[in-house]
């Protein structure tokens, strides 16, 4: 599509996937997580391309712009999104689709996430798993689950590289 950004994995184009304009929410539509966008149009697109929100400018899944992530990941495949990547001070995040809330754990799914997780421990990052409201931070030989998580509280990791969830308030 035209005007997209530099950065994008030439080969990899959305087509019917419309994971994105599923499982988040957009606040600026009012759209809350677990329902499609009423202008996701069928077989794929957004009747509102050229004014989407920002939320829906910025974000483009892993799938489409981190090499390491396999071709046929793609979210609709997969039944969850990629975002971010593994990288110092960063990470990955899987968003599961609301109704397959374990999707992640399916293999090859899961070994490689875990192999993901081994490979961020050792650069500074993490892997970090959004199921539903569930939070699972995943380490090189295990699972942190944080439980569910209230649209008031928030995840973060402190100067020792410990994870704590606080209200959002308490972030500075």
């Amino acid at each position: 599509m035209s005007g997209e950004p530099s950065g994008l994995i030439a080969d990899r184009a959305c087509g019917s996937c419309v994971s994105c304009c599923s499982f988040f929410t957009i606040a600026e539509l009012e759209k809350p997580a677990g329902t499609l966008c009423s202008h996701s149009m069928p077989g794929g697109g957004c009747d509102i391309y050229a004014e989407r929100p920002n939320a829906c400018r910025v974000f483009f899944c892993a799938w489409r712009c981190w090499d390491q992530v396999p071709d046929d990941w793609r979210p609709d495949r997969t039944g969850f999104i990629l975002g971010g990547r593994l990288a110092a001070g960063s990470f990955l995040s899987v968003t599961t689709d609301p109704d397959l809330p374990e999707s992640w754990r399916a293999e090859p799914y899961c070994s490689q996430l875990k192999a993901w997780a081994r490979q961020g421990d050792r650069i500074g990052s993490q892997v970090v798993v959004f199921s539903r409201q569930r939070v699972i931070v995943l380490q090189a030989d295990t699972e942190l689950d944080f439980g569910d998580f209230s649209p008031d509280e928030v995840l973060i990791r402190d100067e020792a590289g410990r994870f704590h969830k606080v209200p959002r308030n308490r972030v500075k």
